[in-house]
């Protein structure tokens, strides 16, 4: 979705990696599983010992073989609209700040609950997007919201713009108007094992296919767990029963 929306505007498209650093489209890759979210066997945070930030973390791999430089990259350009997950934002926002500081360039910023963090001169370019996107555009998950925020925007919101970060802001905001706010459902955060324990309990009880359990996780359990990680888990229960 966050290539097709570039391609939308005629524009660059490069990922923020946790592995590599900033990586434009063009450049080829290794393979590899890291992560900068805290919990999970790929986590970044959780392979190095002593103390550690995702914001050091990002400023020692911005530094590989395979890494650009944001700000760089956006120099002449007229708009940067970036993804970001709560971890991620984080991770990259001096970089952010860098980038909101060059004249004559639009920052724009998709992700759900992001502000809280980053800090009080970013908040401003978090497009004001919320869970009723759910219910205006494509239909999807918490990982991928970001993304089609972003799809939205370029298709909906860029075409009339006039380059002004509030009428950027309030047009978000009326596209959402109609549509009633539903406070989303918190969800407690589980450890691997935690999860595994849980899924091995309920897999008797409501069904041996993964969706069911899933579903019965979140809905009923009340417990967050993003898809590829429960797959795993629920991969690695289902081997041990059988």
């Amino acid at each position: 979705m966050a290539r097709k929306a570039s391609e939308h505007v005629s524009g660059r498209f490069a990922v923020l990696s946790a592995g590599l650093g900033y990586v434009k489209s063009e450049t080829l890759i290794p393979a590899y599983d890291l992560t900068i979210r805290p919990v999970g066997p790929a986590s970044v945070l959780r392979k190095i010992k002593g103390e550690v930030s995702a914001a050091r973390w990002w400023a020692a791999v911005s530094k590989g073989p395979f890494s650009s430089t944001l700000a760089k990259d956006a120099k002449g350009c007229s708009q940067v609209l970036v993804c970001l997950s709560r971890a991620y934002a984080a991770m990259v926002e001096k970089e952010l700040i860098t980038v909101s500081r060059m004249e004559g360039l639009q920052l724009r910023l998709f992700g759900l609950s992001i502000s809280d963090h980053l800090c009080d001169a970013l908040k401003p370019y978090v497009m004001p997007y919320d869970e009723r996107l759910d219910r205006l555009g494509r239909p999807g998950t918490r990982v991928d919201f970001p993304q089609r925020a972003l799809l939205d925007f370029v298709t909906n919101i860029s075409p009339h713009s006039d380059g002004r970060l509030e009428t950027d802001r309030k047009a978000v905001a009326a596209r959402l108007a109609p549509i009633a706010y539903r406070r989303p459902r918190v969800q407690k955060r589980a450890s691997d094992d935690e999860i595994r324990k849980m899924v091995a309990r309920l897999m008797p009880k409501v069904g041996p296919t993964s969706n069911l359990v899933l579903r019965h996780l979140r809905n009923v359990e009340g417990v967050s767990c993003e898809q590829g990680r429960f797959s795993r888990i629920y991969n690695d229960v289902r081997r041990g029963l059988s």
